[in-house]
This record gives C-alpha cells, structure tokens and sequence, in this order.
C-alpha cells in the first residue's frame, strides 16, 4: 500500500462511526488548542470536524503526508517536525494528540517535549502499541518464514523490553529508524519522568490508549 492510499484508507476508518478499527480522541470545551504528534496527512484532525473556536496544528517528518493532508483540507495548520524537538512554546497547547507516534520515535525526548507544550492541566492522549502486537506479528513472521521480518520483530521485541526496563530505546541496526511496543509500568515511569500524572490506561486487543494529565 502506498503512503497516499495508507493515509486516505486511515481518513476513511477515522470518518466510519460504525468501523470497530476506529479510535479517537474526545475533544472537549478545555482543548482549545490542539497538538497533533505524527498526523501524517491530518486524518484524525479532519476526521474530528473542529469547531472554528478550537486552534489546531499537526505535525509530521513527512512532508509528503503533509502535503496530502493540504490537498485534502487545504486551511488545515501542518509544520514539518519532530516529536523530539518541537518548534512550539512551552505551555502553548491544552491537548496533544499521539496517534501511533510514541512507538516509532526515541520516546522520552518525545515525552519531554510533550510534556513541555503542554500547560499545566493540559492533556496527552496516546495510542500504543502493546506487548502482545510485537509477539503476533514476530508469529507471523516465523510462520511465514520471512527472515527480515522475523529479525525486525526481534529488535522491536528487543526494544520494547529495554524501554520497560530502563525508558530507553535504541535505533534498528538495519534501517536506523525507532520501533518499540510501550509497557503501561515503562509508560508511567517516562510520564511522571516528563510532568505528567493522573494516568489511565485502557487496553484493547491490538492497541492500548493512554491519557495523562500535565502537572
């Protein structure tokens, strides 16, 4: 599947109210202003349909996504960032928006930078990958015989297990990119670590959503 086509298939399920496959956040009166970490193209931002009174911004390291998401709503705000290294003043957001981003970034840089846009009261909604995910997915691997795979699932389950235990993580040797799966215990510790408390995790069968709560 394509970037393009990933990203409009994900606008498609976060628009569906009825498809079992969507999550998302739920926005309130307090989140006036909204950061989106790792948007891609925008699609939970455009899913959420916005009131005029609510200031939101999304960021990504793909431009190309970025550029969709301008295609697909052209006054949509989209800067082009890091998780670890935001171009945004400290307390500037009352709600920041982690959508799948957390596992595939070095996460607790990325958390002392959500930790610092966020004012005091201010809200951080993440979607995680867990524990059991790595473990099919290296299954499937294994059963399908697919060596790369089953060595990158072995790093992922690698990572996640370091992150656990010391809130580390650590590049894949092969592509230089971050993947990891987030315990609930390696969360809180890097939560409480970056400001954060008041946390609640709320697991499912292929993902985990977590909320915390600026200090």
């Amino acid at each position: 599947m394509s970037t393009r086509a990933y990203h409009l298939h994900e606008l498609e399920i976060a628009r569906s109210l009825d498809d079992s496959r969507r999550v998302m956040p739920q926005l309130t009166s307090q989140h006036r202003r909204v950061l989106d970490l790792g948007c891609g193209a925008g699609q939970t931002l455009i899913a959420s349909d916005l009131p005029g009174e609510i200031s939101a911004v999304g960021v990504d390291v793909d431009f190309d996504a970025l550029l969709l998401g301008q295609e697909l709503a052209a006054p949509l705000a989209l800067v082009n960032g890091a998780a670890e290294g935001l171009p945004f003043a400290a307390g500037a957001f009352d709600l920041v928006i982690a959508r799948v981003v957390l596992p595939f970034v070095p996460i607790r840089p990325a958390l002392a930078e959500i930790g610092r846009v966020l004012r005091s009261g201010g809200e951080l909604w993440a979607l995680l990958h867990p524990p059991r995910r790595t473990w099919r997915s290296l299954r499937a691997a294994t059963q399908a015989r697919d060596t790369r795979q089953m060595l990158h699932q072995t790093y992922v389950l690698a990572n996640g297990s370091l992150f656990h235990l010391s809130g580390a993580v650590i590049p894949s040797p092969a592509s230089g990119r971050y993947e990891s799966f987030q315990t609930a215990h390696g969360m809180i510790r890097e939560l409480q670590r970056a400001g954060l408390s008041n946390v609640i995790v709320q697991r499912a069968r292929h993902h985990t959503v977590l909320t915390a709560v600026k200090r």
